[in-house]
Formats: C-alpha cells, sequence, structure tokens
C-alpha cells in the first residue's frame, strides 16, 4: 500500500526538521512518502526540506504559490497517484504512530480522521482555556449548523483512500481553516464513508491560530458553506421535481 503524506507548511523553519525527523523514522516503510508542500514560504523551510530529500529519497517538496493550507493540500492531492493520502499539521503534533494507526482505520473505510474530542483520545498537553472553549464552540456549531457528525473536523490529521481523495478535492473550493469541514462536506455528498478515531495530540508551542480572531473568520467561512450547500440543495429538489 502506497502512502503519501501530505505536510502543508509555512515558514516552518523552526519546526519541520524535528516533525521531518520524526515522521522519517518512525514511518520507515519504503511504500511511504513524505511531500512537504511549502505555501509560499519565505524563511529557511525549502533548503531544510531539501537536506532531508538528500539524504532520504521518501522526501518531496513542492513549492506553490501562497493558496492557504487547504489550497496547497488540495493541489497535492490531485497530483498523487497513491493508493492513499494523508495530510498532518508541520508542528508535529500527532505522533507518526498515531498516523499509522488512522491510516490502518482508512484502510477498512473510505478514509479516517484523527479527534481530539473523543472521549477516547489521549492529550498530554492541557490546552489553554480560550482553546478549549473556542474549539468546542465551532465543533457544536458545524454539527448543528451542517449536519456532519463529527467530534472534531479540525483536528489536523486526516487519511482518505487515493481515489476518493481525488474525487473530494476535485469538488471543494475552500482553500482557508475550513478546508477540512469542506472535505467532509463533499465526502458526504459523495456518500463516502469517513470514520472518526480517537487520537494522541501533543499539543505545540508556536501555534499561528488566533483562537478568537480565527474563529471568528472561520465562522463566516462556515456561514458561507451552509449558504451553498443550502443552494445545492435546493437545486437539487428543483432538477428532482
Amino acid at each position: 500500500m502506497r502512502l503519501d503524506i501530505v505536510i502543508p507548511a509555512h515558514n516552518e523553519e523552526h519546526r519541520i526538521d524535528r516533525t521531518l525527523h520524526a515522521y522519517r523514522a518512525g514511518c520507515p516503510s519504503d511504500a511511504t512518502r513524505f511531500v512537504v508542500a511549502l505555501d509560499q514560504c519565505t524563511d529557511r523551510t525549502a533548503d531544510i526540506v531539501r537536506a532531508h530529500a538528500a539524504r532520504d529519497r521518501r522526501v518531496e517538496l513542492v513549492e506553490y504559490p501562497k493558496l492557504g493550507k487547504g489550497g496547497v493540500i488540495s493541489e497535492t492531492f490531485r497530483r498523487s497517484d497513491a493508493d492513499y493520502v494523508a495530510f498532518v499539521d508541520a508542528d508535529g503534533a500527532t505522533p507518526p504512530s498515531e498516523l499509522r494507526r488512522l491510516a490502518d482505520a482508512a484502510s477498512q473505510a473510505d478514509g479516517a480522521i484523527a479527534s481530539r474530542h473523543h472521549p477516547a483520545a489521549v492529550l498530554p498537553v492541557t490546552r489553554t482555556l480560550t482553546r478549549r472553549v473556542t474549539s468546542a464552540g465551532f465543533a457544536l456549531a458545524v454539527r448543528r449548523l451542517l449536519r456532519l457528525p463529527y467530534r472534531d473536523t479540525q483536528c489536523g490529521a486526516k487519511v482518505l483512500r487515493g481515489d476518493a481523495a481525488r474525487r473530494i478535492v476535485a469538488r471543494t473550493t475552500t482553500r482557508d481553516l475550513l478546508f477540512d469541514v469542506d472535505l467532509l462536506l463533499t465526502a458526504r455528498d459523495l456518500g463516502l464513508n469517513i470514520v472518526e478515531v480517537p487520537t494522541v495530540w501533543i499539543d505545540q508551542d508556536g501555534s499561528r491560530v488566533d483562537p478568537v480572531a480565527d474563529t471568528r473568520r472561520m465562522g463566516l467561512s462556515l456561514a458561507r458553506l451552509w449558504a451553498v450547500g443550502l443552494r445545492r440543495r435546493l437545486t437539487a429538489g428543483a432538477a428532482r421535481a
């Protein structure tokens, strides 16, 4: 089974080296490839990735103009011909062993997503109260507004069957932090089975996510996704009539 692990990165020179070391050691199979998708980096991230690629042919660097996290993941998924594709955050919050476990779960479905809000999840590092409250509030809004059943749409670790991923990104339009929600909505519309798996998540210092400002922007994007979904349902209903 060939697996492409996509690592979206924007100016991650202080964290990408540690993450690549961990994943290269933790996922030793020759059938696994680590594709670092650079989102218009202006620091030394590319140089660090090239150094890893010189030592390990499984490491690949892809550079993009500024597309956003969702944009670089979508474009890299489109280019992949692997049996399974995954993405993980560049900070290494998801241990390689958890990504392998997620891939095992995905092999029994169309895909699998990691969940930090599952009762069986393990979070060794306590998140701040603000981040816990905003994350839980956003997850509730997604379940109520979009009727997605997942406890945690935003966890940065997901694995999909390659053919399913390519079908999904052919239809997604979101490139910001709501890409994960758009991915899951599209998977539902396509009738795909995506399972949610409790994970070990080690919160890392240096996050660029502003729990208040970004949650506000995500709320606006969420409303846009809801409106797009409503239009699709009305159009589909009119076509059936």
